[in-house]
C-alpha cells in the first residue's frame, strides 16, 4: 500500500509478485526494473522466497535485490549469504 500511496505520485511504478514461486520474478520483470523487493518469511503468511534463485535472477538482469527479513530476522535468515544486495529489518 505503501508504495501505490506515497511512490507512485514520483513515477515510480511496482508490480506485486507471488514469491513463492521464482518464475514468477523473472516474468515480471520489465526493462525499467531496477530493484526487487522480496520478503522472507512473510509476515502474516510466513510464506518463504527462494532468496537464492531470486538473488540470481536480480543478478542475471543487472537489478538489485533487497530482503526484508524482520520475521526471522536477518542474524537468522542472513539475506547477504544467499545473494541479497542489502537486507532489512524493521524493529
Amino acid at each position: 500500500r505503501i508504495c501505490r500511496e506515497q511512490f507512485q505520485p514520483f513515477g515510480m511504478e511496482f508490480s506485486f509478485v507471488d514469491f513463492t514461486d521464482p518464475k514468477n520474478v523473472e516474468n515480471a520483470i520489465k526493462p525499467n526494473t531496477k530493484l526487487i523487493f522480496s520478503e522472507t518469511p512473510t509476515n502474516p503468511t510466513l510464506t518463504l522466497a527462494d532468496l537464492d534463485a531470486i538473488s540470481e535472477i536480480a543478478q542475471r538482469h543487472g537489478i538489485l535485490h533487497v530482503c526484508d527479513s524482520t520475521f526471522a530476522t536477518p542474524y537468522i535468515t542472513r539475506p547477504l549469504d544467499h545473494g541479497c544486495d542489502l537486507t532489512i529489518q524493521s524493529l
